[in-house]
């Protein structure tokens, strides 16, 4: 659930925009929105409603609108009867306005004037506007009231974050964005004054001195005054060439100097679904609390678009992240885990540090990353993490940064002792694996054609993807050829690009099958030989000849990496195409002693 009024009304619950058509119905909910749990009075929210000028049947009209809102948001308790008015009832955090404030109170809080986290934090809070507040609400009187003083509130809060950007030496970044602004707040002279600061301190004095004339004539000209204490003081500062302070004199001098990478791999533009887990996973990268650093861990089975889904939010929420957005992978490419030393060196370079100078020893070199990212806004994308152990030490300390984590293994254990959010990602569902199928091919087959392709893909994005790949520009002919291949048992030969071995669902299900110790490994070999796919605990322990609870454990193991599902308790699947990986896997090692 998200309220926006910061910039037009928007109303979104799961993902999806709730239309709110009627003018009377927004300026109703902005009004409530405006005093979110607190109550409003029936003689306020007339006024609101109709600008000071309500009609004689005001109040049924408001009961009337307020069911009509009821039901267009379809949220029982979400607006509230009172004594003599209504309240919306809802998490603060679900209004931008609220969100806006309280990151602007966390940057007033730094200690540090001017600091690189301040200036994330500030620049964070004014992406959540998107124009002028409750612009699309036909209120003259709510406009006049609130627009206008949330207007000054972004103001001020950009004036800081401005401030902090030029202390930290971005002059030369800041000069378009100011040359802009003070064109659209001619007279505004805390802004002239920070873009005469830029020019100056961007080698352009006569630029700077040139800005301050043209303000003093335009305030003489149409308000008959002369510029404030502040302007004149930093005026004479110019004429008598005494420098002005490019960074913090509070900051570090011993750390390197900083540049912000965006490391993302490209992201696909044809993403389809899972559009609720995308919002819960942008919401908690963005969400920040004080000390808490932000951990998303996206898991799932071998082809459900595990990278795919991080480099897709990653790629949505990197402007909150102005310091950097990395990308490090955890797996060596054969597989196996990547010492989390050596992602720790890599780090510290992206970091700025000559990597001559990475201190020895895992605990020194995590240490140094924390320091090195206190105060920065970097988001950290860890991809295909083995366990939790190797993610641990590559976290920052920080609440400005936040990490994106995926793998394919259980790692609970961070949701238990780093408050990471897990998510957990299934095949898509039958209409977007068609829709998918659709968007990547670019021709036209029969839907009946593209939810065989899907269901022979087990709905996996990686194998529609890979199947689409191979549909491409090919002729109905060739298309139906294979097809014909897809119904065989070597489906899993197709599910793949020639001459481009990561382009291969076998390559994606052999990294997590290698994973598993050699027990496990022999149990989903064995499943192979079970009719469907579909077993039991008690099945599984006399098809191994062992114990129940020994049969639990290696079904719990195979679980946790994604290779089995529970559909009920006691009761497992092994989907079809693992269930033919398996097979294969069967045939070269345990023929013989089947």
């Amino acid at each position: 659930m998200a309220f926006r009024i910061l910039g037009p009304l928007e109303v979104t619950i799961a993902g999806q925009e709730v239309p709110i058509p009627a003018g009377k119905h927004r300026s109703l909910l902005a009004a409530l929105l405006l005093r979110v749990n607190s109550p409003v009075s029936m003689e306020e929210l007339s006024d609101y409603i109709w600008s000071g000028a309500p009609p004689a049947n005001a109040r049924g009209a408001v009961q009337t609108y307020v069911a009509r809102l009821r039901t267009s948001l379809q949220m029982p308790g979400l607006i509230v009867t009172q004594r003599d008015g209504y309240s919306i009832e809802m998490p603060e955090f679900a209004l931008d306005l609220h969100r806006f404030r309280g990151l602007v109170a966390r940057a007033e809080t730094l200690t540090r004037s001017g600091s690189a986290a301040q200036a994330a934090l500030l620049r964070q809070a004014l992406s959540l506007w998107r124009g002028p507040a409750l612009a699309n609400v036909p209120s003259e009187r709510l406009r006049s009231m609130a627009a206008q003083s949330l207007g000054e509130e972004r103001l001020n809060a950009l004036e800081r974050r401005i401030d902090a950007e030029l202390s930290l030496g971005r002059h030369r970044q800041m000069l378009a964005e100011l040359r802009a602004l003070t064109a659209e707040h001619p007279l505004h002279e805390r802004l002239q004054g920070q873009l005469m600061t830029a020019l100056h301190r961007s080698g352009r004095y006569a630029e700077a001195l040139e800005s301050f004339r043209r303000l003093r004539q335009v305030l003489h000209d149409e308000l008959g005054i002369e510029p404030g204490e502040d302007l004149q003081r930093l005026h004479q500062q110019m004429l008598g060439g005494q420098p002005l302070t490019e960074s913090d004199p509070d900051g570090d001098k011993s750390l390197p100097a900083w540049t912000a990478a965006c490391q993302l791999p490209l992201g696909v533009g044809t993403y389809v679904g899972r559009s609720e887990l995308v919002s819960e996973a942008t919401a908690q990268l963005l969400h920040q609390d004080v000390g808490v650093v932000p951990i998303v861990v996206v898991g799932g089975g071998p082809g459900t678009g595990k990278t795919a889904f991080a480099v897709h939010v990653a790629h949505r929420v990197r402007a909150a992240f102005p310091d950097g957005q990395w990308f490090v992978r955890l797996r060596t490419p054969d597989g196996g885990p990547r010492d989390p030393a050596d992602v720790l060196a890599e780090m510290l370079v992206s970091a700025g540090l000559d990597q001559r100078d990475a201190p020895d020893g895992l605990g020194a070199r995590a240490a140094r990353l924390r320091a090195l990212l206190a105060d920065r806004s970097v988001l950290l994308v860890l991809d295909d993490a083995f366990d939790a152990t190797q993610v641990r030490c590559l976290l920052p300390g920080t609440a400005e940064c936040a990490v994106l984590i995926t793998s394919g293994t259980n790692l609970w254990g961070l949701a238990a002792l780093d408050d990471a959010r897990v998510l957990m990602l299934e095949p898509l569902q039958r209409d977007e694996a068609t829709r998918l199928l659709a968007g990547l091919i670019g021709q036209t087959i029969p839907h009946g054609i593209l939810a065989e392709i899907a269901r022979l893909c087990d709905d996996l994005p990686l194998a529609l993807r890979l199947a689409a790949a191979n549909m491409m520009g090919r002729s109905p002919s060739e298309r139906a050829r294979y097809l014909a291949g897809l119904r065989s048992r070597d489906r899993l030969s197709l599910l793949a690009v020639r001459g481009d071995q990561a382009a291969a669902v076998r390559t994606s299900f052999e990294r997590s099958y290698l994973t598993l110790p050699a027990p496990a490994q022999r149990l989903f070999r064995l499943l192979a030989l079970v009719p469907d796919g579909d077993c039991t605990l008690e099945s599984v322990a006399v098809l191994l000849r062992v114990p129940v609870h020994e049969a639990e454990f290696l079904l719990e193991t195979l679980i946790a990496a994604h290779l089995v599902r529970r559909l009920i308790p006691g009761r497992f699947r092994l989907d079809p195409l693992l269930r033919l990986y398996a097979r294969e896997q069967l045939a070269t090692e345990e023929m013989s002693a089947v």
